[in-house]
């Protein structure tokens, strides 16, 4: 998933400001690289984050992680 469509789904979400704040770890990282915006999309409808100012990049990579292990099991399921 490239980089303009990561922003778009945090801003169709309302995270734009943790967008900004997770750019770059995101990008480093390559933690989103090869997952597509259907899988994120859903995690944001699972986690809720409208109450955070800032959101560690640690804490947002677990989630993530958690959510694919979540999410994988129930397309197996399916």
């Amino acid at each position: 998933m490239k980089q303009l469509e990561i922003k778009g789904i945090f801003n169709q979400f309302g995270f734009g400001h943790l967008y900004l704040h997770l750019k770059i770890p995101i990008e480093i990282s390559g933690v989103l690289n090869g997952v597509e915006s259907d899988f994120l999309e859903d995690f944001f409808a699972v986690y809720d984050f409208s109450s955070y100012d800032r959101l560690f990049f640690d804490e947002f990579r677990h989630l993530l992680r958690l959510h694919q292990v979540i999410y994988n099991q129930r397309l197996q399921q399916s």
